[in-house]
């Protein structure tokens, strides 16, 4: 019986490799036979453990409810109903949320967590309006705020999947975004406020992203800066 040179672990009979640290055996006095059973076992790429999706969902559920439903309780008992505890529950919904659509629906991760944040979200800010005794402003202000992220964010997801861009126009095409939902929302928050449209901050905003999505967009497009780029942060 051989040992290895290396790490002294005992071989099998015609190993080729160490099993454990794969230096490389040469014995002439027992050469390579590769019909040979090997003395352990072979670990193939494909070989990997499946984990139980929804068995992982059930137990985050369950970390998640128990401290929704002790905010509950306690504002059952100090208070004269459900107030204050509406907030950290909608907030751990969200998370849950947030968690579960991309583990349960990976091939369409983007979208679907997209669809399923605006609609939770949307959902908890209009509770919480209800709850807040104060002017309406879910409709007027934040259901277009949403509306106006999601639909940039699925544009931007829709053409990076396509391949319509690269990972460098894509992080352009992000900053284009932010830009653009910044003024989206002094616009929205100017007319709910003011009765008319005022741009006053958010130009601040927009414009040093749509400066750096102009340069990306730029620099993607140029092979010789692209090439110099690279060569110098290589990315």
């Amino acid at each position: 019986m051989a040992y290895c040179v290396h790490c002294g672990v005992k071989l099998g009979e015609s190993e080729k490799r160490c099993p454990l640290c794969n230096t490389a055996v040469i014995d002439p006095a027992q050469p390579h036979d590769p019909s040979v059973p090997r003395a352990y076992p072979v670990r193939t790429p494909g070989q990997q453990l499946k984990r139980n999706k929804r068995f992982l969902l059930l137990l985050f559920a369950l970390l998640l409810l128990a401290p929704a439903l002790l905010c509950l309780m306690i504002d059952l008992l100090l208070g004269s109903g459900v107030t204050w505890s509406i907030y950290p529950s909608g907030a751990l919904a969200l998370l849950y949320i947030a968690v579960a659509v991309p583990i349960l629906t990976p091939k369409l991760w983007d979208i679907a967590s997209l669809a399923a944040d605006f609609v939770a979200l949307s959902g908890y800010l209009f509770l919480v309006e209800r709850v807040v005794d104060s002017r309406p402003w879910f409709f007027p202000v934040v259901l277009p705020s949403l509306g106006l992220a999601v639909l940039l964010l699925a544009l931007v997801a829709l053409a990076c999947h396509r391949g319509w861009l690269n990972k460098l126009s894509c992080l352009a095409a992000i900053c284009m975004a932010i830009g653009v939902e910044c003024l989206g929302i002094e616009m929205i928050l100017s007319n709910f406020v003011l009765d008319y449209i005022t741009f006053n901050w958010s130009p601040y905003v927009a414009g040093p992203c749509i400066f750096i999505a102009l340069v990306l967009f730029f620099i993607n497009g140029n092979r010789a800066v692209l090439e110099e780029v690279r060569r110098r942060v290589h990315f």
